[in-house]
């Protein structure tokens, strides 16, 4: 029998032992108090956690904002969260604390605007005085008036003469030969041979002297001679030759081109040696007695000048003299490349002091009335938008958009938006401008709890 046997009970022996578990421990010393402290700090901190959501739910519960601050006096500009019971400066950008108005943060005394990305914003005196705040009045002036345009002065174009032949032939002789030399009428510019010239004149000849052969002028041969005399002149000749073919009885295939005017030659096409044709033109010829004066005119100004209205036309190139004109012509047509109109001057020009390409300055009599208008630095101009600023009481500050007219030095005529009376800002608006930018985002954001969001 092996050592684990026990003994019978009843043999009177000792009672039997079981022999030990290898697999069963008793549990360490204090095991048991190690248990029931964990449980402890686990049932705290459910407590805890259950208090801290308790709180939350409660200061989130609509009016707990309001009530959270109804003793704050004050806030910041740029962090409308944070706020305070007396003044100071914020401490998480270092602005001086601002006072809150009556209507809350956010809220001003008139709307917020008309303008996409803007609002209304408050300054309090000190600030204004410290970025130079000046205001202005919408009042009605004349506006239309005197209208200041930049002007070229060109040739006449029904003063103009182009040199062209009707018929071929090759330039021999060249007598002018420069753009800008002055010419008469009647001087030679060139000398032309051409075949074609030969065998007119000596058609002419042939009848001219069948008609002597004749005896007279009249029946068929008459007619022949009328005939090629014409051809003649047809094809440009001048008179002179053809007295001088009557005469000594010698065709030829060279003749002279005469200037027609008087003037000066602004484009030369000719060259020595040059084959030309009818197409193709030898000189063109200026009378520059008579110039025009050509500017643009803006559409903003279309409805300001008519033909008719008086201008003056000055140049640095004149020593300061002024000519005096009148508007000849307001053009139909807008220039799709500069959006503008042509307006044309007709000046005298005796002593040939306007030349052209000349630059100058064209003072226009213009027509215009009353209109409501601001500073022009009052207006400003997004891109896309154009909006002043309107000065209430208190300091408040109201975006208003505006659509403008006219110019008149420096003043806008205004044709909608403001009325007579308002009251705009008229210097510093850049940083109003900035200031209202700035509120409107934070105001998009939501920076107020419970705070309407701006449309």
């Amino acid at each position: 029998m092996s050592d684990r046997d026990v003994r019978d009970p009843d043999s009177g022996g000792e009672a039997p032992r079981e022999a030990p578990d290898e697999h069963h421990a008793e549990p360490p010393p204090g095991a048991h108090a190690m248990n029931l402290l964990r449980w402890v700090l686990f049932a705290g901190l459910l407590v805890l956690a259950v208090v801290s959501v308790g709180s939350f739910l409660l200061s989130h519960r609509p009016g707990s904002s309001t009530s959270a601050h109804a003793h704050a006096r004050y806030y910041c500009p740029m962090h409308p969260s944070y706020t305070s019971d007396r003044p100071g400066e914020c401490p998480i950008c270092g602005m001086s604390l601002e006072p809150i108005p009556a209507a809350g943060i956010g809220a001003t005394a008139g709307s917020g605007g008309d303008v996409h990305g803007l609002t209304s914003v408050h300054l309090t005196p000190d600030r204004l005085q410290m970025i130079g705040v000046r205001t202005a009045r919408v009042e009605k002036r004349a506006v239309g008036g005197d209208l200041s345009l930049a002007g070229v002065v060109a040739p006449d174009e029904g003063r103009l003469y182009r040199v062209q032949l009707r018929l071929a032939g090759w330039v021999k002789d060249l007598f002018v030969t420069a753009e800008g030399q002055s010419v008469s009428a009647g001087q030679p510019l060139c000398t032309v041979t051409s075949p074609q010239l030969y065998q007119t004149e000596q058609e002419y000849l042939i009848e001219l002297s069948a008609r002597t052969l004749g005896g007279g002028a009249g029946g068929h041969d008459g007619g022949g001679l009328g005939a090629a005399r014409g051809r003649l002149v047809l094809f440009g000749v001048p008179h002179d030759e053809i007295r001088r073919l009557g005469s000594e009885k010698v065709a030829q295939a060279n003749f002279t081109v005469p200037s027609p005017v008087n003037g000066v030659v602004i484009e030369r096409n000719a060259t020595q040696g040059q084959q030309v044709t009818p197409d193709a033109p030898l000189y063109t010829i200026a009378d520059l007695s008579h110039v025009w004066v050509l500017a643009d005119l803006y559409e903003l100004d279309f409805g300001r000048v008519k033909a008719g209205d008086r201008a003056i036309f000055t140049s640095e190139a004149l020593g300061g003299r002024a000519r005096d004109g009148r508007v000849e012509l307001v053009a139909p047509t807008i220039s799709a490349e500069t959006r503008t109109l042509k307006v044309r001057l007709s000046l005298e020009n005796p002593d040939g002091k306007l030349r052209p390409g000349m630059y100058g300055r064209v003072q226009i009599t213009g027509r215009g009335g009353q209109a409501l208008v601001v500073p022009g630095e009052a207006v400003i101009d997004s891109g896309d938008q154009q909006y002043v600023f309107l000065a209430h009481a208190g300091g408040e500050f109201e975006p208003r958009r505006v659509w403008t007219g006219a110019r008149n030095g420096d003043r806008v005529q205004i044709v909608k938006g403001v009325a007579e009376g308002d009251t705009v800002v008229a210097s510093a608006s850049f940083l109003i401008d900035s200031e209202s930018r700035l509120k409107a985002a934070i105001n998009g954001m939501g920076a107020q709890p419970g705070a309407p969001h701006p449309h």
